[in-house]
């Protein structure tokens, strides 16, 4: 890599360094995502499936993660609903 910089530290080069490499694996990673995508979307009919087995998946996924989260949401809310409620007890022995 030319680099006509000046860096004032080993510590700022480093982190540009990481910054920029951080950067350009995102870059490819969203360049090969889209590319996939493109690919499937202008696949003949044997794509069909593919796009059919992708949506299916990804459908099955968000299915399975917001049953494992609701219940988990529901004892959060009960738990903060108790912590409201003892803080208000104290704040009323207080007063």
């Amino acid at each position: 890599m030319n680099n006509d910089r000046v860096y004032y530290s080993h510590a700022a080069e480093t982190h540009a360094r990481r910054v920029m490499a951080a950067f350009t694996m995102f870059a490819l990673t969203l360049g090969v995502g889209i590319g996939a995508m493109v690919a499937l979307l202008f696949a003949p009919s044997s794509g069909k499936q593919a796009r059919h087995d992708l949506a299916q998946s990804i459908g099955d996924d968000w299915e399975n993660g917001r049953n494992a989260v609701d219940p988990m949401i529901r004892r959060l809310e009960d738990k903060v609903a108790e912590l409201v409620k003892k803080v208000e007890e104290r704040v009323t022995q207080l007063a």
